[in-house]
């Protein structure tokens, strides 16, 4: 059976176990004697075994395996929950992480044995039980299988395969065998009673067999095996060149094995010395075999397909169904991202061609056909627009998604950095866009750690400042109108301006003249150039100046801004504005001369009508007075290097756009109206500057650049 094709459900499914487990731990470590946690865990480790054993890697299957072992002895009551158990788990834990994404890259779990993890383990659990700990448990036996487990020795079991008997014509085959010195050995496999997917089951037994020699024969038959008409056991004839203990542990690594009990299988007529085989002519009454059990792997595949589903998917829906702590909703289905662009795409070019017809039905007042075309237009739209939307929804994920891994990582920050802190989590459940989602975790991750870095003092600062000893880093996710905001602060010791201020004039990136002239908010903004940093030495958390440069860089390029405010002693705050998707939004389409522009509408403030008589200038700029603030003027015109058209108007239309708290007055010559704009990149073909996040198709099949205000502003 080719497992690839279940790749990928394998590492969704593993994806959620993984991140069960780390938030199940992390309660765990404040509540170490919650039984709910400890059987979620459990739970957890055991079908991250199982799902990992049905796709054959057995290094991550060992690991969970171990790590079942000791929670098992937890909920025994044989041991306590302690802090360095909890050290340990993370450890297995990011071992299984590294796994993973091995196996993201190429398929394969990779060589890494992580022995060291595997011994402390093994050795937690034994002196839980009061037994030595085996002297070579963590030591990877032939094929990476998994050690096996005290119950499956060879004492433990029936030796069923002693009552099989061969016919007559199946003899050569045996003295075949013996000619070319090999094993014949009987096998008797036994299941584990919980085991649901029992023909499954068995044909990774054949599976795990075929590698190393030949199936013979196998009672029940193979039908019966099919159709799951057997117990918990079988029994098969083996042949193959490798040691009884090799064969043994091949079938002990396959998940939900009880044991498996393995032997030479002899006759009264039937030699397995490496001397001559006497030819038997004992004439057995056992009724022949219709079709050669070397067949089995096909037909116990076909078995498998019998039962409605692949068996590595039938475990992950088991696995889904086990999860306890998050219970999911079952009216989900995972969606291939690609196939999502694909169906945008349609979308997108639905609304361009509704425009299109939007725009020639209105190209002149009187050359409308009639009312029922304009009825029909208008439901036209109205479908486009509810099939936006309910793509857009499909697209949409919970931001939960990106930040449920950081209180893991904060608690590793505590640890390494010496410093008591905790992080403060809230609109977990506020959607973005998919593709914000992918790209949101990075420049989140920066802010988190210097927060924990920068922003908080020592433990001893804390205390002599009179501040509760323990830090305080929150992050929180809301959405405000078209955009949604993420804002991570700290009540840490704030930004030091003049710190900040001397080290720009020490790198040379301001001069002290301009020091002198700048605001506090421009020094701050100083913090998001390339390789500044004001830390006093480089450490693996911080201080090599490539986090806010790199932070800035990817939020712009989502089409968001980042801001930052700080008060001394008080702490930071990072506040971030993304949109909330980034294939299809709300514009005011322009005109500059003889061309067009789409704004996005999320960044406009309000339209205004300017006499040029209110246009003022400070230090040789141009601003307007409006409603007690100082707005600076941005002549799009001069920006965009646009050759001005023959309408000369007797005031100035001035979009007003904002940033964060920064506002600017874009001028314009004439005002198109607001339009459902499809966001098309303009790739590599044009090396187009900040000031164009793209383009878009108009109605009449004319190209419009979408401006990027936030470059502008």
């Amino acid at each position: 059976m080719d497992v690839s094709q279940y790749l990928e459900i394998f590492i969704d499914e593993t994806k959620e176990h993984l991140q069960n487990l780390s938030d199940q731990l992390m309660v765990l470590e404040q509540e170490p004697e919650n039984m709910d946690v400890i059987n979620e865990i459990f739970r957890a480790a055991h079908s991250l075994k199982g799902m990992a054993g049905t796709m054959g890697f057995k290094r991550m299957q060992r690991l969970t395996h171990d790590m079942e072992n000791v929670f098992q002895e937890i909920r025994s009551e044989n041991m306590k929950v302690e802090s360095e158990l909890i050290d340990v788990l993370f450890r297995a834990l990011d071992a299984l992480e590294a796994y993973l994404n091995e196996i993201m890259e190429t398929a394969n779990e990779g060589t890494e044995e992580n022995e060291e993890i595997v011994n402390t383990l093994n050795a937690i659990a034994a002196k839980a039980t009061g037994k030595e700990a085996p002297e070579q448990a963590a030591k990877a036996p032939e094929g990476g299988k998994e050690e096996t487990s005290a119950d499956s020795g060879d004492g433990e079991g029936e030796a069923k395969y002693q009552s099989i008997s061969i016919s007559d014509f199946e003899k050569h085959t045996f003295e075949k065998a013996q000619n070319d010195n090999q094993n014949i050995f009987g096998i008797t496999v036994s299941l584990q009673e919980s085991c649901i997917l029992k023909a499954a089951r068995a044909f990774l037994v054949f599976k795990a067999l075929e590698e190393l020699g030949e199936v013979i024969k196998a009672v029940p038959s193979v039908q019966d095996i099919e159709d799951e008409k057997f117990e918990m056991d079988f029994s098969l004839l083996y042949f193959t060149k490798e040691s009884l203990e090799t064969v043994k542990n091949a079938i002990e690594s396959v998940s939900e094995v009880k044991h498996a009990v393995v032997g030479i299988y002899t006759l009264p007529d039937l030699h397995t010395s490496d001397s001559a085989v006497e030819k038997p002519e004992t004439k057995v009454e056992e009724p022949e075999v219709k079709e050669p059990v070397a067949k089995a792997p096909v037909a116990a595949q076909q078995a498998v397909k019998k039962q409605g589903a692949k068996p590595a998917q039938k475990t992950a829906q088991k696995n889904a169904q086990q999860k306890t702590a998050k219970p999911t909703v079952g009216r989900t289905v995972r969606v291939d991202i690609e196939k999502l662009d694909v169906l945008m795409n349609l979308v997108s070019e639905l609304i361009i061609a509704k425009n299109g017809i939007v725009s020639t039905s209105s190209a002149d007042e009187e050359s409308r056909l009639n009312s029922a075309l304009n009825e029909q237009i208008e439901y036209l739209e109205s479908v486009t627009t509810n099939l936006h939307e309910s793509v857009m929804k499909v697209r949409m994920v919970p931001i939960e998604s990106v930040v449920n891994r950081f209180p893991r990582m904060i608690r590793d920050l505590t640890k390494k950095l010496g410093k008591k802190m905790e992080l403060h989590m809230s609109g977990e459940e506020t959607e973005l866009d998919r593709t914000v989602i992918d790209e949101i975790g990075d420049p989140l991750q920066h802010l988190l750690r210097n927060s924990a870095d920068h922003g908080l003092e020592s433990n001893e600062e804390r205390i002599a400042l009179g501040k509760d000893e323990v830090g305080h880093i929150y992050l929180d996710a809301y959405q405000d109108g078209n955009n949604v905001n993420i804002e991570v602060r700290d009540d840490g010791a704030g930004i030091n301006v003049e710190k900040v201020r001397n080290k720009a004039i020490e790198k040379g990136t301001i001069t002290p003249e301009q020091a002198e002239a700048m605001t506090d908010k421009e020094i701050i903004d100083l913090l998001f150039r390339p390789s500044f940093s004001t830390a006093e030495q480089i450490t693996d958390v911080s201080g090599r100046g490539v986090g806010l440069d790199v932070v800035k860089t990817k939020i712009e390029g989502l089409g968001g801004n980042i801001e930052c405010k700080t008060e001394m002693g008080e702490g930071s705050s990072f506040i971030i504005r993304l949109p909330l998707t980034l294939a299809i939004i709300q514009a005011l389409m322009v005109e500059l001369g003889t061309e067009k522009y789409a704004i996005p509408l999320g960044n406009i403030q309000t339209i205004e009508d300017i006499p040029f008589s209110e246009v003022k200038h400070v230090q040789t700029k141009e601003v307007i007075n409006l409603r007690d603030a100082v707005i600076p003027l941005i002549r799009l015109d001069k920006i965009l290097d646009v050759e001005p058209g023959e309408f000369k108007p007797e005031s100035l239309t001035v979009v007003i756009v904002s940033k964060g708290d920064k506002q600017a007055g874009l001028v314009v010559d004439n005002l198109i109206g607001q339009q459902e704009i499809v966001i098309k990149s303009i790739g590599d073909y044009i090396n187009c500057s900040k000031l164009i996040g793209g383009a878009t198709i108009l109605g009449d099949g004319e190209i419009a650049l979408i401006l990027e205000v936030n470059t502008l502003v």
